[in-house]
């Protein structure tokens, strides 16, 4: 996002209020882990970039700055807004994509705060190349110049996570019909019943006699 520089605010917009987003927000549910993400580079380009911001911000003389009293208070509730994040929200979920890199909802919840972190960084150096010094502007625009780079970059490991994730679950869905479809067209194997029980003996009858002829006359 280019920076507007040179241009004379009347008013600095209100404070933005950075918000940690809720425990559980963005991960309802785990994702299968896939080599597609490789936050190895935004990391690389964040972490030189928080540290730089957190240095400068203390560094700012805003009440020095060439700007009505309200307009004032505005920007160092920016400033303190943005320090806060950088102490108490970053550090938790760079720490929660640093243990599972191949986690995209960890890495998704870390991109919502670069982008809100963003924003409000880049009104406050808008606000310091207007009314403030030169060399507090240009060192807060170096900072949102690496920070825009790491959530930028991020944005791309996440699409290619995302990519990756959706061709595993079209493959196992292939796999899963194709499994089906031979389950269905087998026809059943054949049983062969093998009777191995001796039909029971019938009892013998006896014969009977046959009844004595009477005697002939003489």
């Amino acid at each position: 996002m280019a920076l507007l520089t040179g241009v004379a605010f009347g008013q600095v917009s209100a404070p933005t209020e950075l918000r940690t987003p809720p425990a559980g927000a963005g991960t309802a549910r785990p994702q299968p882990a896939t080599d597609a993400v490789n936050l190895a580079t935004p990391m690389a380009e964040l972490q030189p970039a928080v540290d730089s911001l957190r240095v400068n911000l203390t560094r700012l003389r805003i009440d020095k700055w060439k700007i009505d009293g309200e307009s004032k208070r505005q920007a160092m509730a920016n400033s303190q807004s943005i320090q806060r994040n950088l102490t108490d929200a970053l550090p938790g979920m760079i720490a929660q994509v640093q243990a599972n890199p191949a986690s995209l909802p960890a890495a998704f919840k870390l991109y919502r705060n670069l982008n809100a972190l963003y924003d409000v960084a880049s009104s406050l150096t808008e606000s310091a190349g207007a009314f403030g010094p030169k060399e507090e502007f240009q060192a807060l625009a170096s900072d949102i110049s690496g920070l825009d780079r790491a959530r930028r970059t991020l944005a791309d490991q996440i699409e290619n996570g995302a990519i990756a994730q959706d061709g595993q679950l079209a493959r196992l869905r292939q796999q899963a019909r194709a499994q089906q479809q031979v389950a269905t067209s087998s026809p059943p194997p054949k049983k062969i019943v093998i009777d191995d029980t001796q039909p029971a003996k019938k009892p013998a009858t006896k014969k009977k006699k046959p009844a004595p002829k009477p005697d002939q006359p003489q």
